[in-house]
């Protein structure tokens, strides 16, 4: 079997404040075969490239394509969209011919005059193999499905779990699938049935827990090859955003439409179980109402995770203001404060300016004086279930606060982040983590609580905050039901 792998991820915020050129993906992964740049990445094991090591697994002939991904930010600029584009569709070409195409995308990529990135690389691909060569792909299931994605896979599979622990069985999937496509053995179909919602759902609790679970049950019928929900990503603008359920049949497209449709409505019928959310103040006085600890509080709307800067002092400014005690921060996007710290040295107390840089729902700069923890200069963490860079990194103490100022900009997954710069997790009553809902996996084991918080920031919880300019109205919750959406009243 000679396969052709390839992947580009990004997850694209429309209202983001960070621009996202090359050197984003640069500083994130970034294989390009045409150079040979980032050539080591690949004998280290990548989400970016599971699909790749399934197949060599299987001991197929794979002929590697381009693989990116960059912290999630704006739409990427278009002329360096153009430029990985290219460098995906002209290693297919290159590669030609092949059996089948096996991609990992994001399903919310945007760039500068692309609103639909993932449709434009695959529309590219299908007309370069023909309608005979099965393509398969695997994605996020915070996507923004369209038809240009639908017309031209052959199949696709989103993960199934928030936080995504199942990326690898996901590929697992899309590569047996697509590999029986090509031997003849199945003729996918799909069907994907908009639902016209917004949120955030965790699969961590109920109802999604036993919904989620209920999909596998659906994969088991005569005819059912798979089953994904998308969540949507709400932060993105453009005529394509909203949930929905993907299906895809053996050849029985009504079959494919009866099932998404069905579902459809019974997620539609969960939607008032989006992420819960409270303020700030809220949030802390429920921490401090709390007996044990550690509380975990996340503030989802500055999570790096969904294009926010990670620099918002909301929550720090409070506790300080509050003289709340045994707190860790972590993390505070700020390379200017990080430079600082790293030539004061260990040991040192300077007076110190940091965060509130990219934008007024950053909140404005917290200045105090700080005490140097540590200083590591090559922080990893544990991501999907593989190291990832963050580069530089320091711990402050500001008051009674131990902060993780940080210079490669990512949300933060667990609490070995925090042992590895110094920080004693399970001695702190309240840890404030700029994450959404990936902190969960690892932190679940030692918070006695967990809360989720959504103060000022570019991925709030709360969609009535975007200045959306080109989304499909009506859609829940910014409308009000019942309402007419996708030739059905929904209620």
């Amino acid at each position: 079997m000679k396969v052709y792998c390839a992947s580009m991820t990004h997850e694209s915020n429309s209202f983001s404040p960070l621009p996202t050129n090359m050197d984003s993906f640069r500083e994130s992964f970034l294989f390009c075969p045409s150079t040979g740049e980032g050539k080591g990445l690949l004998d280290k094991p990548l989400l970016e490239a599971n699909l790749r090591s399934i197949c060599l697994n299987r001991g197929w002939q794979v002929i590697d394509g381009l693989y990116a991904g960059a912290c999630p930010s704006a739409p990427t600029i278009a002329k360096d969209y153009e430029i990985l584009r290219d460098e995906m569709v002209q290693g297919l070409r290159d590669a030609m011919p092949v059996d089948m195409v096996l991609l990992f995308l994001h399903g919310a990529q945007m760039a500068q005059g692309y609103e639909d990135c993932e449709g434009d690389i695959l529309s590219a691909m299908r007309e370069l193999v023909g309608p005979d060569i099965p393509i398969g792909v695997e994605l996020d299931l915070h996507s923004n499905i369209t038809p240009a994605m639908t017309d031209n896979a052959t199949v696709m599979i989103a993960c199934k779990e928030y936080p995504h622990t199942d990326f690898d069985a996901r590929a697992e999937e899309v590569v047996t699938l697509t590999e029986a496509s090509v031997r003849k053995e199945i003729s996918p179909v799909m069907w994907f049935e908009r639902v016209p919602m917004l949120g955030y759902y965790h699969t961590t609790r109920e109802p999604m827990r036993s919904f989620v679970d209920s999909l596998f049950l659906e994969e088991k019928k005569d005819g059912i090859l798979s089953v994904s929900l998308t969540h949507s990503f709400p932060a993105a603008d453009f005529d394509g955003v909203g949930a929905g359920v993907l299906v895809v049949a053996d050849g029985d497209t009504s079959l494919a439409k009866s099932t998404a449709q069905d579902l459809g409505q019974k997620f539609f019928d969960l939607r008032e179980n989006s992420a819960p959310s409270f303020s700030v103040s809220q949030a802390l006085r429920q921490a401090l109402a709390f007996s044990g600890g550690p509380v975990v509080i996340a503030d989802a709307s500055d999570n790096p995770g969904g294009g926010a800067a990670g620099d918002s002092t909301h929550f720090l400014r409070a506790i300080l203001d509050a003289g709340i005690t045994d707190v860790a921060l972590g993390m505070i996007w700020d390379p200017a404060a990080y430079d600082l710290i790293e030539k004061a040295g260990i040991g040192a107390t300077i007076p110190l300016r940091i965060g509130g840089k990219s934008g007024p729902l950053s909140g404005d700069p917290v200045d105090g004086i700080v005490e140097v923890i540590a200083i590591k200069d090559d922080l990893q963490q544990l991501m999907f279930g593989e190291y990832g860079n963050l580069g530089p990194a320091a711990t402050i103490r500001m008051g009674n606060v131990d902060i993780i100022i940080n210079k490669i900009r990512q949300q933060i997954f667990g609490p070995i982040t925090f042992e590895e710069m110094g920080i004693d997790t399970e001695s702190k009553k309240i840890i404030v983590v700029k994450s959404a809902q990936h902190f969960h996996t690892a932190f679940a084991p030692i918070a006695e609580k967990i809360i989720y918080a959504s103060p000022p920031g570019s991925v709030s919880t709360d969609f009535r905050e975007y200045p959306y300019q080109h989304i499909q109205r009506p859609i829940w919750p910014l409308d009000e039901l019942p309402f007419m959406a996708y030739g059905k009243k929904w209620a």
